[in-house]
């Protein structure tokens, strides 16, 4: 047994064992083991970025699952990786080629790329370096990164797949354009925001002068590409001109008058221009009525085509926008201008309103893997933590659509379709997908052109579960590791990743990709602000890290992680986390200082005749049985994924129950130097150290090896179990008889204010009564009362079957006892009140944390206990 240091330091500790933990066979998994699998895979970040509080939650998560199930007896890997991330990646290095005023396209695409690689070799990777000062357990052996050669022969290979199934295909559509990354979006990466904006209604003339259509529009710019005003065929107002024609302001074009039933009768004036190419509603009544799709707009946000007046071409649209009104109000044609909220999409990466746009993409039809995701849903084969997200996971499902997934981008996995002069699409064969059609002999007369684009990034991620396995062969890896057992990730991304990843899981292995979906909520400012670099309000979990350790804070991440719900700030959990460190390291000092140096490794003497010499504590056997309860309860928790539960369940035993309770009544024994108390510490303290060991592995580890050090590592220890420490009911009713009794006591001597050292005479009534007197030592020792009988006034203290009585004659200065319970009923009064109107106070309730709320709710419940017993007792005096 080696000697703890008197004072536990993180930083003294944690980067002993963040080291040994980072090589990469300290974890690493076995494909041959004979033990069950337990699999998790990193959702992986972006490999240019750095630890964020998203990405330490995950990974606290995600480590305390492993931890726990490796020490449960499975065969348990933890997979880390990152994401090439192609928007984010490329617009780093095209913002670094800026700095040297080039442009990609000065480079050429294989130049650029060179200069991507060495841009995520100089930068990327650090946000996995930073995962290990967090001590994450992972398998760093297995490390993966989304374009590796592995997983790129992996996405090739679906690709074709999708290709030869006639799920994927080249089509016209409208997308959403990012015109500053100069790239197609998915409808996930389109954010819907609200802003200050204008309804213009405008004056479209009927072709036969006998009057005008009154249409509405937030966009006039774009009138230039009408192609037909729209009206409900129900709308009385209208049906006598459907079929007429109308004219576009500001030009001489004449376009038809049509009815549709997707128009609002009652949304401003009732017609609505149908501007198919810019506007996803337009586009879907234009495929209705066969009409045309012309655009005005380049993909510069520019206006663009002869259909647009001089005077407008070349203007970026929204300056184009104020040209256009001004010219329209000049001409009369615009009748009113009011502000209205306009909802626009805004690209999630690059922050610049999206444009729609028509253009041809590859897509893909996801209906059958949607089908197939939504009957394991149904039938339990997916389960989703908490379970109310199921609902949300169904319902992008059953309206699911089909996947652009395409992208205007050269860093990413360029799709692998080739083109003839005739604008025939070539794919490789599903007998030899990795084989390019350009080299393919069967096509060497072709002069082919491969497509530019590359996959979203989004279409690699959906195959990190068995790509990372060795997909597309079959390798011991995914025979042991797939179907992985749990995700752990955000609600945030449920439809861009979990979702995907469930499709690309059943229509590639025909199975699962994972049983469990855990979903956290996200990590919000102490307002409740979401995190970002504009508003200035980023914490970096790294700071975190540097000013309480990375236990304390792995401690209140864990702690946070309850439901789902998105979390607070709140500093007091890692301040909450440090304090827990503190008191174990100070309650295992303890500990072993009073273990006998010649200790078998089970913690019993080695000389049974001394043993025998002693016996069995009540309070030994209190602990033991508490213990047991302790374990059985936290292994429940962890395996319905509760880690929030869990972590307030050890916490409280090692707290309360071990520290408070039983280490105070152990003393005696532990002087007597007991070995039945001897052991039973130790053991109680091993158990402790195991439980803990997944939320808190560095003070947990330092702990077990200077206890033990000749074992293994406290990693590769088992989780305890509760059938090894049994549970004596009895025990467990007698001693919480003697804790009510000394709680009652140390309650009057709070109240009377007495000094903790001086010793009290109390009379112990009731039917529990006798539990003290059986014990009195632990009792005597742990509320420094003795008993005695008590007469004249006195004061009086109750618990379940027990009234401990107090006398006041001779103990107490009445008169100034009177003084101050009177300031105290009015300080307990103001207390009151000040709490209840934190609770009648909306703003507090909305932005306050559930467990500060709680915390306010008890200390009404507590102050008004202690006022009401004050006041009792002051009557006495009256």
């Amino acid at each position: 047994m080696n000697e703890l240091p008197t004072k536990y330091e993180p930083s003294a500790v944690e980067p002993t064992w963040a080291e040994l933990w980072a090589k990469s066979g300290t974890f690493r998994a076995d494909a041959t083991s004979s033990k069950p699998a337990f699999t998790i895979v990193i959702p992986p970040p972006n490999v240019t970025g750095s630890l964020h509080l998203g990405h330490a939650l995950d990974n606290t998560i995600i480590d305390v699952l492993t931890r726990f199930k490796r020490m449960s007896g499975f065969e348990a890997l933890y997979l880390p990786g990152t994401d090439h991330a192609g928007i984010s990646t490329q617009v780093l290095v095209e913002k670094e080629l800026a700095l040297e005023g080039l442009h990609k396209s000065d480079l050429g695409r294989e130049k650029f790329l060179e200069r991507v690689w060495a841009f995520k070799e100089k930068n990327g990777g650090s946000i996995l370096r930073q995962l290990t000062r967090l001590g994450v357990s992972a398998d760093w052996s297995r490390e993966r990164f989304t374009m590796d050669a592995g997983l790129s022969r992996a996405v090739r290979r679906t690709f074709v797949e999708y290709y030869h199934r006639g799920m994927a295909y080249r089509g016209e559509k409208i997308v959403n354009w990012d015109v500053k990354a100069q790239t197609v979006l998915s409808d996930l990466e389109v954010d819907r925001e609200e802003r200050q904006g204008k309804m213009y209604t405008l004056a479209y003339q009927l072709e036969d002068g006998s009057g005008a259509m009154n249409v509405a529009t937030v966009r006039p710019e774009t009138i230039f590409a009408d192609q037909a005003v729209a009206v409900h065929p129900d709308d009385a107002r209208f049906t006598a001109l459907v079929g007429k024609n109308v004219r576009i302001p500001l030009t001489d074009r004449l376009i038809p008058i049509i009815a549709d039933s997707s128009v609002e009768m009652d949304f401003g004036t009732g017609c609505l221009k149908i501007t198919p190419a810019h506007d996803p509603t337009d586009f879907e009544i234009g495929l209705r009525h066969n009409l045309a799709t012309p655009s005005v707009i380049d993909k510069f946000a520019n206006m663009v085509s002869d259909l647009v007046p001089e005077e407008f071409r070349g203007m970026e649209r929204f300056a184009a926008r104020k040209a256009v009104v001004k010219a329209l109000e000049a001409t009369s044609a615009l009748l009113e201008a009011k502000d209205y909220k306009v909802s626009i999409g805004i690209s999630e990466r690059t922050k610049e309103p999206i444009e729609p746009m028509v253009m041809t993409q590859w897509w893909c039809r996801m209906e059958k893997p949607a089908k197939q995701v939504l009957e394991a849903l149904e039938d339990g084969r997916i389960k989703i933590v908490p379970e109310r997200y199921t609902k949300v996971n169904k319902d992008w499902l059953e309206n699911i659509r089909e996947w652009a997934i395409g992208r205007q981008l050269w860093w990413g996995h360029q799709i692998p379709a080739w083109y003839d002069a005739e604008g025939n699409i070539f794919v490789p064969d599903l007998e030899n997908p990795d084989l390019d059609c350009d080299q393919d002999p069967r096509y060497k007369d072709l002069n082919l052109t491969r497509d530019p684009d590359v996959f979203d990034t989004w279409f690699s991620s959906a195959l990190w579960n068995f790509s990372t396995m060795g997909y597309p062969d079959q390798t011991e890896d995914l025979a042991k590791f797939y179907p992985n057992d749990v995700l752990v990730t955000g609600y945030d991304i449920l439809f861009f990743w979990v979702a995907r990843m469930q499709m690309s899981g059943f229509e590639f292995t025909g199975q699962a990709p994972f049983h469990t979906v855990m979903l956290h909520g996200l990590y919000l400012d102490a307002k409740g602000q979401k995190m970002s670099k504009s508003k200035n309000n980023g914490i970096d979990p790294l700071e975190l890290m540097d000013k309480y350790g990375a236990d304390a804070c792995r401690f209140a991440w864990a702690y946070l992680s309850t439901g789902g719900q998105d979390i607070k700030h709140d500093e007091r959990r890692y301040e909450m986390g440090r304090n827990f460190a503190n008191k174990l390291w100070n309650a295992s000092r303890f500990a072993m200082m009073n273990l006998e140096t010649g200790h078998s490794e089970s913690g019993m003497m080695l000389d049974t005749l001394e043993v025998a010499r002693f016996d069995v504590t009540l309070a030994d056997s209190w602990i033991i049985s508490r213990l047991s309860e302790t374990i059985k309860t936290t292994i429940e928790q962890l395996e319905a994924y509760d880690l929030g539960a869990a972590i307030r369940t050890v916490y409280s035993f090692t707290w309360d129950d071990f520290c408070d309770w039983y280490i105070e009544a152990a003393k005696p024994a532990l002087k007597n130097k007991n070995p039945l108390t001897q052991a039973t510490i130790k053991r109680v303290l091993e158990a402790i150290l195991k439980l803990l060991h997944p939320f808190m592995p560095f003070i947990t580890s330092e702990i077990y090896a200077a206890l033990n050090p000749k074992h293994q590592q406290l990693a590769f220890e088992p989780f305890p179990r509760a059938d090894e420490f049994a549970v004596d009911n009895a025990s467990l009713e007698e001693f919480e008889k003697v804790k009510n009794a000394i709680t009652a006591v140390r309650v009057l001597r709070n109240e009377l204010m007495i000094p903790p050292m001086q010793v009290l005479t109390v009379t112990v009534d009731g039917i529990n009564a006798d539990a003290v007197s059986k014990n009195l030592e632990t009792f005597t020792g742990l509320s420094k009362a003795e008993l005695g009988s008590v007469t004249g006034k006195v004061i009086n203290s109750v618990a379940p079957g027990l009234e401990v009585l107090l006398a006041l004659e001779g103990l107490i200065d009445t008169s100034e006892y009177v003084a101050r319970g009177k300031k105290k009923v009015v300080e307990l009064e103001k207390q009151v009140q000040q709490a209840k109107g934190k609770l009648s106070n909306e703003n507090f309730v909305k932005n306050a944390p559930e467990d500060v709320l709680l915390e306010e709710r008890r200390r009404i419940e507590d102050f008004g206990m202690q006022l009401e017993r004050l006041q009792k007792v002051l009557a006495q005096f009256a």
